[in-house]
């Protein structure tokens, strides 16, 4: 059942969640709902746009959406995410305007807990979660990952075998005759849609495809290997220019490996 016919079935409800799988690649095109939305990757990439501005969720970011408001999402990988839906004319007043925020563990565990109790927690114990949801959405860091997947075929094709295989080192020349392009026609794209170089987008999406890995059991070596850093040192000094923090410090501290929740 779509979320909006669920939504129309249960108007005096506070609160409703899902949980979806998309493929890598599904595209959930431009849409609205009447109730406000949170989008919470629980593992994988989504891209969402929303508004005028495009931001990537990974799974300790999630993406707070008002009643009414126009979005879409892509997978970026496969992923897997919860729906949380939120009755604007319930108990608790959420906010006007989206926000992307960083998800520390006590928000995640927030989240989950309205996710796997919709359907049995009583009103109050309802309206009390969702004060403190609301809250951490207030209270939350903003967390921006810009824009990763190209809207021309060209660039769109060496987004899709990078995401197969990230350690690909083909320069832009080498990219431009694969695709059918010049390498001054591919730079130009990708300083109109990105305002970056194709090595600094290159290194921002083997960056963010990280994130994931980052969850498993590999070392640091062999993850900074694997997506094409000449050394860990390599990736570890890049990896802290964008998301200040350091690959360790982001696996031990932000995130919990092992969760006490399943989807």
């Amino acid at each position: 059942m779509d979320a909006n016919t669920l939504i129309a079935k249960n108007a005096h409800t506070q609160l409703l969640a899902k949980k979806m799988s998309m493929p890598s690649g599904y595209l959930d095109d431009y849409h609205q709902h009447p109730w406000h939305q949170i989008i919470f990757p629980v593992s994988g990439l989504l891209q969402s746009d929303i508004e005028n501005r495009s931001v990537v969720l990974p799974h300790n970011a999630l993406l707070y959406i008002p009643a009414g408001t126009r979005h879409k999402s892509v997978a970026i990988t496969h992923t897997q995410f919860v729906a949380l839906y939120l009755n604007p004319i319930g108990q608790t007043s959420f906010g006007k305007s989206p926000k992307s925020c960083l998800v520390t563990p006590f928000f995640k565990e927030l989240v989950l807990l309205l996710l796997h109790n919709a359907d049995v927690l009583d009103c109050d114990t309802t309206s009390n979660l969702l004060r403190v949801l609301n809250d951490q959405i207030n209270t939350a860091s903003n967390y921006e990952i810009p824009l990763l997947k190209p809207t021309d075929r060209r660039t769109l094709t060496i987004f899709e075998a990078l995401l197969n295989a990230p350690d690909t080192r083909l320069t832009l020349v080498q990219w431009a005759k694969r695709v059918g392009a010049s390498e001054r026609t591919l730079s130009r794209l990708f300083a109109k849609e990105f305002n970056q170089s194709f090595s600094a987008w290159r290194q921002h999406l083997r960056l963010v495809l990280s994130l994931e890995l980052l969850t498993t059991t590999r070392s640091i070596h062999d993850i900074a290997l694997s997506l094409g850093f000449a050394s860990d040192t390599a990736y570890i000094r890049a990896f802290k220019s964008l998301f200040i923090s350091t690959p360790h410090k982001y696996r031990n501290s932000v995130l919990q490996v092992k969760t006490t929740h399943s989807l």
